[in-house]
């Protein structure tokens, strides 16, 4: 450990000492923050699961940029960027005051080491395809970092702040899933399964230091008990909880609030485009037709989340409504059908995964699918499972899924994808819209974009997930909406 960190840390030390000796501060109280799914690892460069990044990212691992809670880039450790006329070079200039929690500096050649392994197929990052132009990293003295890419990328200060993204020291990385140490406001204290991620305040911290002291993430995939917990006035905050709020005892305590939002997750009617059934667009259409999206809300009885069209979010200023393309209609569902020589009687498996708004709404759209002739197997997984199964081998007739990152219509240009959707015609469109510098174009490409997943009836677009967070009255700075996937702890504070 460097002399400059053992001196901050003593520094800081001493001033926290007298911090904690306030009889009574609220700040000393642990929050315990709810989350339904259990993670299958701690490290969020090595899997998509949204659990890892909602009680990591921003916590204990931090990227160069990150997106603040309106949705916009803010700088993080690098302090600041800026790119060539052509669009063919970023330079960041890095924080110089950052230590990451087991000790060690901060500096270009731990970022560029990061972002080298980010790029690298043998380390499966669920990302990776995001930064496919990047051609060269360079370190430029210690804290100067200079990015080359193949073609312009205007979205890369954004893709920079997302949690594949985040920086990894190379002493700590092959231990990250277990053990996570980034440069983040809390380092992690432990997880014991079934118990919890626990995490402290790291005192080396280069901003400032957190109201919030520490911190336990528990996961809790039962709703009976989940609603016993927040009944009993266990949780501090519970950040997704809108298929809960209109049947829960809780709603009668004085010392609970509900904070309305929205996510970034498009809930889709995700279609395996590998089966031979979907490969017939009159099948995908007679399907969109089919389900009663208005009726499908009811499993948000408190609030009224917007329907969706296509993959992208009517938070973003490229939006267009194409929520009414296809209207339930289940006559004209069955006529494509009969078209495209469905019989009555075929039969389909929907897989779902343990999230309340997957098993709620997967009974309305088994119901809605039998009556347009499908015999419908509700199979229902653990996320463990779902994770396995669907993304990574992609066995599955259709699913209900939230996509929770946001900006991610990209995923329709790759191959490789567990939809496995295949267009020459989107990935061209991509393409153009990545290297497009001017925020008008890009965002009529974007437009174009939208109208072709929707013509193409790639899945059955549901709706946009809703954010209703239950919190303890007196906690105050949780986020209304959720831009991300994160509890960002160090912007709590208990009034």
């Amino acid at each position: 450990m460097g002399d400059a960190f053992s001196r901050r840390l003593a520094v800081v030390l001493l001033a926290s000492l007298s911090f904690l000796a306030v009889p009574g501060d609220a700040s000393q109280a642990l929050l315990r923050v709810e989350l339904q799914l259990e993670p299958p690892h701690l490290d969020p460069t090595l899997t998509a699961s949204s659990t890892v990044a909602e009680a990591l990212h921003l916590n204990v691992f931090q990227g160069l940029t990150r997106i603040g809670r309106h949705g916009e880039v803010q700088p993080a450790l690098a302090s600041r960027w800026e790119v060539s006329e052509d669009g063919l070079v970023y330079r960041f200039v890095l924080r110089s005051d950052v230590f990451f929690h087991h000790g060690k500096a901060f500096d270009s050649g731990v970022a560029a080491y990061s972002l080298r392994r980010l790029l690298e197929a043998e380390n499966a990052n669920p990302q990776r395809h995001l930064f496919r132009a990047i051609r060269h990293v360079e370190e430029v003295g210690t804290h100067e970092l200079r990015i080359e890419l193949e073609q312009p990328d205007a979205l890369l200060p954004f893709r920079l702040a997302l949690s594949a993204a985040v920086i990894v020291h190379p002493d700590t990385v092959h231990t990250n899933r277990t053990h996570p140490v980034g440069t983040g406001p809390y380092r992690f204290v432990g997880w014991e399964r079934k118990e919890g991620v626990r995490l402290r305040v790291f005192e080396a911290y280069w901003g400032e230091l957190p109201a919030i002291r520490e911190a336990l993430f528990t996961f809790t995939p039962n709703r009976v008990e989940l609603e016993n917990l927040l009944s009993e006035g266990a949780i501090d905050l519970y950040p997704d909880a809108s298929s809960l709020t209109a049947h829960m005892p809780l709603m009668q305590r004085a010392d609970y609030e509900i904070q309305d939002g929205l996510s970034e997750g498009e809930v889709l009617l995700a279609m395996n485009h590998g089966r031979a059934l979907f490969q017939d667009i009159r099948v995908r259409r007679a399907l969109s037709h089919a389900v009663n999206r208005e009726a499908l809300l009811a499993i948000y009885p408190s609030i009224d989340p917007p329907l969706i069209g296509s993959h992208f979010s009517p938070r973003h200023p490229a939006y267009v409504d194409l929520s009414q393309r296809y209207p339930y209609d289940p006559e004209r569902a069955r006529d494509l059908l009969a078209e495209a020589g469905v019989s009555a009687g075929t039969s389909m498996t929907l897989t779902v995964p343990p999230t309340q708004y997957a098993e709620q709404s997967s009974l309305y759209i088994a119901s809605d699918l039998e009556a347009v002739g499908f015999e419908v197997e509700l199979q229902r997984v653990s996320w463990g499972e779902w994770l396995r199964q669907v993304f990574t081998e992609r066995d599955y007739d259709v699913t209900v899924i939230a996509h929770v990152e946001p900006m991610d219509i990209d995923i329709y240009a790759r191959d490789d994808y567990y939809f496995n959707y295949h267009s020459e015609t989107f990935r061209e469109l991509w393409s153009r819209i990545e290297a497009q510098q001017d925020p008008a174009e890009r965002h009529r490409l974007l437009a174009e974009a939208q109208r072709h997943l929707a013509e193409e009836a790639v899945h059955v677009f549901l709706f946009l997930k809703p954010q209703q967070a239950i919190r303890k009255s007196n906690l105050q700075g949780v986020w209304s909406d959720a831009p991300i996937p994160a509890v960002v702890l160090e912007e709590l504070y208990w009034e």
